[in-house]
C-alpha cells in the first residue's frame, strides 16, 4: 500500500475518532437533568430489596463497576457486613442533590429508632435508562437538636 494511502487512512481513522468524541459530548450535554425524586426512587428501589433479603434485586441496582468488582455473593456479604444501619433504618431522608452530567450524588439520612442519625452520600450513575448506585460513602453521624429538613421516605 502506498504510503499516501497509510496517510490517508490514518487520518481518516483519527478523523472519525473525533467526530465521534465529538457527538458523544453532545449527547451528554444535552441529556436532561434528571428530577430528585428519580435519583430518590433508585436509592429507594434498592434499600426496598436489602429490607426484604432480596440481594439479586438490589445487585441489579448496582451500577455495572460494582458488579465488575463485586460477584453477588461477596455485594451481599459486604452490606451486610459494613451496611446494616442502612437496611435496619428505622426512617429514610433525602437532603443535598448535586447532578453533573451523567453521575449524580444524593445525601441521605438514615434514622434508627432511638433517633440517631447516620448520613451517607450515594453515587449514582445514569446507566441507559435507569440511575445506579455507583457507591455509598458514610460522612459521619449527624447530632443536631435542630430537626432536618428534606424528602421523607
Amino acid at each position: 500500500m502506498p504510503r499516501s494511502a497509510k496517510a490517508s487512512l490514518l487520518l481518516f481513522f483519527f478523523s472519525l475518532c473525533a467526530v465521534a468524541l465529538f457527538v458523544a459530548h453532545q449527547i451528554e450535554q444535552h441529556a436532561p437533568t434528571p428530577a430528585p425524586h428519580e435519583l430518590f426512587a433508585a436509592v429507594n428501589d434498592q434499600l426496598a430489596a436489602f429490607r426484604a433479603s432480596d440481594y439479586p434485586n438490589a445487585y441489579h441496582r448496582a451500577a455495572a463497576g460494582v458488579q465488575q468488582k463485586f460477584t453477588l455473593s461477596q455485594f451481599e456479604t459486604m452490606v451486610r457486613g459494613n451496611y446494616g444501619a442502612i437496611t435496619r433504618a428505622h426512617r429514610v431522608e433525602f437532603g443535598s442533590v448535586k447532578v453533573n452530567g451523567s453521575s449524580a450524588v444524593v445525601q441521605v439520612f438514615f434514622f434508627n429508632a432511638s433517633g440517631g442519625v447516620r448520613c451517607f452520600l450515594y453515587s449514582l450513575i445514569a446507566e441507559g435508562d435507569a440511575w445506579k448506585i455507583e457507591g455509598v460513602e458514610e460522612i459521619g453521624a449527624y447530632r443536631s437538636r435542630v430537626p432536618l429538613v428534606g424528602s421523607h421516605a
